[in-house]
Formats: C-alpha cells, sequence, structure tokens
C-alpha cells in the first residue's frame, strides 16, 4: 500500500514538473510565421519567444501612428479596432503568440496594403532585421 502511494505520487510530481517545463519553454527562441491570403480575407499568424513581445507591440504601434493599441507588454487583446484611416482589423495577442486579420471587404486596397506592410515588418523584426 505504501509503495503504491509513493509511486503515485512520484509520478505526479514528475507530471507537474514536466508540464511546467514545458510551459516555461514554450518557444524556445523559436518563430513561426504563417500568412493566409485569399480573396476576402489577409491573415498574419505569429508565435514567438515572449521575450520579443515588447518589440512587436511597439512595431505594431508605430505602423498604426497615431492611433495605439499596446501600453504593456503584459496585454492581452482580442478585439476588432478600426483606425483613423477607416482601416478595420481584428487583433488577438498574447504574450509569445499574435493573430492579425484583415477583412478586405470592409477594407480599401490602402488598408489591406497597410496592414500586409505592417505585418511583414513584424517578421523582420522577430527575425531580427
Amino acid at each position: 500500500m505504501k509503495a503504491s502511494f509513493f509511486i503515485a505520487a512520484f509520478c505526479l510530481v514528475a507530471l507537474s514538473i514536466f508540464v511546467g517545463w514545458i510551459k516555461y519553454q514554450r518557444n524556445n527562441g523559436d518563430i513561426s510565421i504563417s500568412v493566409k491570403n485569399t480573396d476576402d480575407y489577409y491573415t498574419y499568424t505569429a508565435s514567438f519567444a515572449e521575450d520579443a513581445t515588447g518589440r512587436v507591440q511597439d512595431y505594431i504601434n508605430y505602423s498604426i501612428a497615431p492611433n495605439g493599441l499596446f501600453k504593456s507588454t503584459h496585454d492581452y487583446f482580442n478585439v476588432t479596432t478600426t483606425l483613423a484611416d477607416k482601416t478595420n482589423f481584428y487583433v488577438k495577442e498574447s504574450p509569445g503568440e499574435l493573430k492579425i486579420e484583415l477583412d478586405k471587404r470592409r477594407n480599401s486596397t490602402a488598408s489591406y496594403l497597410r496592414i500586409k506592410k505592417m505585418c511583414d515588418g513584424i517578421s523582420n523584426v522577430l527575425k531580427g532585421k
């Protein structure tokens, strides 16, 4: 009986350590970028090291000036926003994760090109260019 208790306790401790290690080693400096460009939508998704979050947020704020979204690197966003030039897009962001989606039917070509250029710049920021 005591042996099975210690085995179960050991397994729980080992599992907890493994889950914690996986959580804190997430992305480990790896960058994953995905772009999907259809007739109706432009979608940009990125997964990156959490310590790059501030640089990404600063670049987004710079790109959408005079508007701004982020005030802290610990901000979590899941919003649809409209900029001063009537560009309307969706942003979902958390440390180390970013998704931007633009509905081409609701935006002008200039708005699409602005968001696409911003996303290309985000890729360059993540790659250290």
